[in-house]
């Protein structure tokens, strides 16, 4: 399959509503990780279920695209809203970059932001980076225009912004605000980070695109809806390979 469009979660329920509606479905594994292939609008699409984490993504999307290139890379799923972003539950979030904030040097009073590594991690376009992982700012305006027309009227906000990767779950307010503070982020994921570095690597387009289960702070599971978030993750990504692509 060639030229065909990766989406990728961490976990099966994330992709599930995207999976249900793709065509000619061929269910095999990749690197011991479940995937799905077949066509979404005539396109050509690999599902892929990660399992959480960057170590897992980054080990999943490298055993999918050494042999076979794809045009793009989305990871999807749900994630944790920061309340000062605006975003509330099930709305979406495009990310503009990604901030693996627990990659640095610890600080002195040992809180946010860790100092600055001292040597690179990847460089891309000749700019050195090191723990932000900037998106095609291109791909991610299109897919806020796409998705803003698609949920128009339909209650769902759509923002860009921002993503922070972390390896530890926020579960204080003190600790959402302080990322917040330093970081302006609309969400917080586990994989993100991982999948951007991976992208930038191999010079994949890359998008992500969650969205909202909670918000990110002290954790009250009640007030959790991802069911909604699963879905509407699934859609958002099925309506840009729909319509944008």
């Amino acid at each position: 399959m060639n030229s065909d469009i990766i989406v990728s979660a961490a976990v099966e329920e994330e992709l599930s509503k995207l999976i249900d509606r793709i065509e000619s479905p061929v269910f095999s594994s990749v690197g011991g990780r479940k995937t799905t292939c077949g066509y979404i609008a005539g396109k050509p699409v690999r599902a892929l279920i990660t399992g959480p984490g960057t170590v897992n993504t980054v080990q999943c999307l490298t055993a999918a695209i050494e042999n076979v290139r794809p045009l793009l890379i989305i990871q999807t799923g749900c994630a944790g809203a920061f309340r000062e972003s605006g975003l509330n539950i099930g709305d979406i979030g495009i990310a503009t970059e990604e901030i693996d904030i627990q990659l640095g040097i610890e600080a002195e009073n040992d809180s946010l932001p860790l100092n600055e590594l001292p040597f690179l991690t990847i460089k891309s376009n000749e700019i050195d980076l090191k723990n932000r992982y900037p998106l095609d700012i291109k791909l991610v305006n299109q897919a806020l225009e796409t998705l803003t027309k698609v949920f128009e009227g339909k209650s769902i906000g759509v923002m860009k912004g921002p993503f922070v990767t972390v390896s530890t779950i926020t579960a204080t307010e003190t600790r959402a605000k302080n990322i917040y503070k330093h970081y302006s982020p609309c969400m917080e994921g586990m994989e993100g980070a991982g999948a951007a570095h991976l992208a930038i690597h191999y010079d994949i387009p890359f998008l992500e695109i969650r969205s909202a289960s909670n918000f990110v702070g002290k954790r009250d599971r009640d007030s959790w809806n991802l069911p909604l978030a699963f879905e509407r993750g699934s859609m958002a990504a099925l309506h840009l390979i729909r319509n944008f692509f």
